[in-house]
């Protein structure tokens, strides 16, 4: 009696593991598919491929870290902010340091440069970047979703030193005023 309990319980795990396996392979290809779409916008950023970029950007996209920090909601908006930023900004390049993905989910750790062409961003014309970037996107149906960035803060703040400090507005304060 316990040669078969013993028997089946171990045809039961092997049974278990061999679906969990099946899974994970449709999973893991899924994860592949969307990192390989994810690299692809990457490099049609860095090359301004206006096309790649309108086909994998999903019409009700969200960018979590858009310009300035604010989010950007709308695949148009994302499209049009990617694509402008070659009239901004010469020798883009994301060197992929690292990729992985998790379901929907794909993360990129890479080194993000390029020289400014102008102050629209916020850093002088002629500034260069580079900078070590975390990118988070959710991919669904082949297409990005929603996008999180995260900037070295360091690299950040030698950017903005070297930037020349914007003018204060000229308003009056009123020192009489106790708190």
């Amino acid at each position: 009696m316990k040669k078969i309990l013993i028997a089946a319980a171990t045809g039961l795990l092997c049974f278990f593991i061999s679906c969990k396996d099946a899974g994970t392979s449709s999973t893991s290809d899924e994860a592949q598919k969307n990192s390989d779409a994810n690299n692809r916008v990457m490099k049609a950023i860095e090359t301004g491929d206006s096309l790649t970029i309108d086909s994998l950007i999903a019409d009700d996209a969200v960018d979590h870290m858009g310009p300035n920090g604010q989010e950007v909601n709308g695949g148009d908006k994302i499209k049009h902010m990617l694509i402008d930023m070659h009239n901004h900004m010469k020798d883009i390049k994301f060197d992929i340091i690292s990729t992985a993905a998790n379901g929907d989910y794909v993360f990129t750790l890479s080194n993000f440069s390029g020289t400014m062409t102008d102050s629209t961003m916020g850093m002088a014309a002629g500034t260069k970047m580079d900078e070590k970037t975390v990118d988070v996107v959710r991919v669904k149906d082949g297409k990005m979703e929603e996008h999180w960035g995260f900037v070295d803060p360091a690299a950040m703040m030698k950017h903005m030193q070297e930037t020349p400090a914007m003018p204060l507005m000229d308003h009056k304060m009123d020192t009489t005023k106790k708190m």
